[in-house]
């Protein structure tokens, strides 16, 4: 994998074990940070304690903030169900309803290292994780494991399935300190680069007491985040056609557009797009009703915009044009 860079971003990450939490400080410290949502060391499913608090800090001083469950896969595969779930609740306590964090959401993956499930049973726990996590939020899920871990459940591998989690951004574990260990992460279990490396867990910085998890990042925030809503989005109408047009995204990794209209997709539409021209006739689309027009943006990694923007065009009367100027963002169902 790729060494870090003078452009890499830094990061930490931190739990309810952290003392002396400082938001203020850390916001001049760090570009990211993560926050442990939930785990299931126990035993059983637990919200971390500090997580609610964390986020609120993190929200409160502008730190571009995600937060992931600490897993323990099982034969059972039920139990990425649940986990799930419960992961996605506490997501929604930590960020708000309908909100799952301004980085991507992730699942840690370390346990158990007693071998007692096999590769196949651990890697077909964390795909219906991510499976379902993903149907449920439209979000983007991370993977962070180690180096160790990986090369401990036989690469990652699964003969005649191959790397089945190496489409997942991954967040690698593999800390310098270590004697032995190379200069920075090596190609992996169907990696062949880290989004982010966490290459300490031993680290001393401003904001927090130590010893703190410590990491690098790419060189651009957008690399972490899903893509902004679309602005300044407008819809028009004549009795053929409905005139869609908006501001070409900042985003440094975005792929294009979904449009839709009265909640039914209409096209997909590349990164250089800011217009469209839908044909009512085509799509079966009435001048006599008013329609919901509604655009998100999506990235490389298939992470879509939090929040369609959507314009009201009101249906025709008489020979003239109705034009909506408002823009609005639109829950997704």
């Amino acid at each position: 994998m790729q060494n870090k860079n003078p452009n890499s971003l830094f990061g930490a990450d931190i739990n309810e074990y952290k003392e002396n939490v400082n938001f203020n400080t850390l916001s001049r410290t760090v570009d990211f940070l993560y926050l442990r949502a939930s785990g299931s060391a126990s035993g059983k499913f637990r919200i971390d304690q500090k997580f609610i608090a964390f986020a609120k800090g993190s929200r409160q001083y502008k730190i571009p903030v995600g937060a992931y469950h600490y897993s323990v896969p099982s034969a059972d595969l039920s139990t990425a169900d649940s986990q799930c779930d419960g992961f996605i609740s506490a997501l929604q306590q930590g960020f708000g309803t309908g909100d799952y964090g301004d980085l991507f959401p992730v699942l840690d993956v370390e346990a158990p290292t007693n071998k007692s499930i096999s590769t196949e049973q651990l890697l077909n726990w964390v795909n219906r994780f991510k499976r379902r996590f993903e149907a449920k939020t439209r979000r983007k899920l991370m993977l962070y494991t180690g180096t160790f871990f990986i090369q401990l459940y036989d690469d990652f591998f699964i003969p005649g399935r191959g790397h089945i989690l190496k489409d997942m951004p991954l967040w690698i574990a593999m800390y310098v300190e270590i004697p032995g260990n190379p200069p920075y992460p090596p190609n992996i279990g169907g990696w062949t680069r880290w989004r982010i490396w966490q290459y300490t867990e031993k680290g001393n910085i401003n904001g927090v007491d130590p010893p703190v998890d410590l990491n690098w990042g790419p060189n651009n925030i957008d690399y972490l985040r899903p893509p902004v809503n679309v602005r300044n989005f407008k819809a028009t109408a004549d009795r053929a056609n409905i005139y869609a047009s908006w501001s070409q995204n900042p985003d440094v990794d975005l792929s294009g557009y979904n449009l839709f209209v009265n909640g039914n997709y209409i096209t997909t539409l590349n990164r250089k797009a800011t217009s469209y021209i839908i044909s009512k006739s085509k799509h079966g689309l009435s001048s006599s009703t008013p329609l919901e027009v509604c655009i998100e943006a999506f990235d490389f990694d298939g992470d879509f915009s939090k929040k369609r923007t959507c314009a009201v065009v009101p249906k025709l009367r008489g020979d003239n044009n109705e034009i909506d100027e408002t823009e609005y963002t639109s829950p997704i169902a």
